[in-house]
């Protein structure tokens, strides 16, 4: 479906690989041939929360992975980089944390895998200059950080915030919108059912994007936006893919 809509790239869940896994009986080299034969490269798998204790404080269902199960399946489907994100009863600890993401960055490594990190606005590291500053300090060549635009719009940062990273350490890109302010107070509700196609909102994807661009960024850039169970699937992934389309082209 994400072929036929033109896409040219997608990331993984580990719901994904296991289903294919266990349901379906596909050992890791069919699932890299099936990307193969439909013209399509995987880019990230996420994510990784293991590596500073992690424990969602949403409350929401969280589909983990462990680090060694995110590099086999990464490196095995031709992926580059896995997502880590940070949320720990601990709070945050520069030094402690840091060196926690030096050590997964050192492990992925083994595996010519990059690490992003992914600020979440309800997590322990909930904006872009957390994020950065932890990624910063761990001084790894392969750790960088997930842009979400979503995210960013709901962490109240401000747009410029991102001018202080380095263009090269933004890996990856997710698009999605949504209205200038937070319908209700979860946050993690919203981002699960709430978002919508990039440009149909009031979250300033085309500006972003532009900057990003300006900035000199060159990414894996692609939408980040739940479907529904009873919609018409591949009427919706090819929708998604034109309001992408438009927001790249406007930017």
């Amino acid at each position: 479906m994400a072929a036929a809509a033109g896409f040219d790239a997608v990331s993984c869940w580990p719901n994904v690989w296991r289903h294919a896994r266990l349901r379906d009986g596909l050992a890791l080299a069919d699932m890299r041939m099936i990307l193969e034969d439909n013209g399509l490269v995987l880019t990230d798998c996420d994510g990784c929360r293991e590596w500073v204790g992690n424990r969602l404080g949403s409350g929401a269902t969280v589909i983990e992975a462990d680090r060694h199960e995110l590099f086999e399946v990464c490196s095995a489907l031709g992926g580059t980089t896995i997502t880590a994100v940070h949320d720990t009863e601990d709070g945050v600890d520069l030094d402690r944390d840091a060196g926690a993401f030096a050590q997964l960055c050192d492990d992925a490594a083994e595996y010519g895998l990059r690490v992003a990190l992914e600020f979440v606005p309800f997590t322990t590291v909930g904006d872009l200059n957390t994020a950065w500053s932890l990624v910063e300090t761990a001084g790894r060549a392969n750790g960088g950080l997930v842009f979400d635009l979503w995210h960013h719009a709901r962490s109240g940062a401000d747009d410029s915030d991102v001018l202080h990273v380095p263009a090269s350490r933004i890996f990856t890109v997710q698009l999605a919108d949504g209205p200038r302010s937070a319908p209700g107070p979860d946050l993690a509700l919203e981002a699960r059912t709430g978002r919508r196609p990039p440009g149909a909102g009031e979250m300033g994807n085309p500006r972003l994007v532009q900057i990003l661009s300006d900035m000199g960024v060159r990414a894996a850039v692609g939408p980040e936006v739940g479907l529904a169970e009873d919609c018409d699937v591949e009427r919706r992934v090819a929708d998604l893919y034109r309001a992408t389309m438009r927001t790249l082209a406007s930017s």
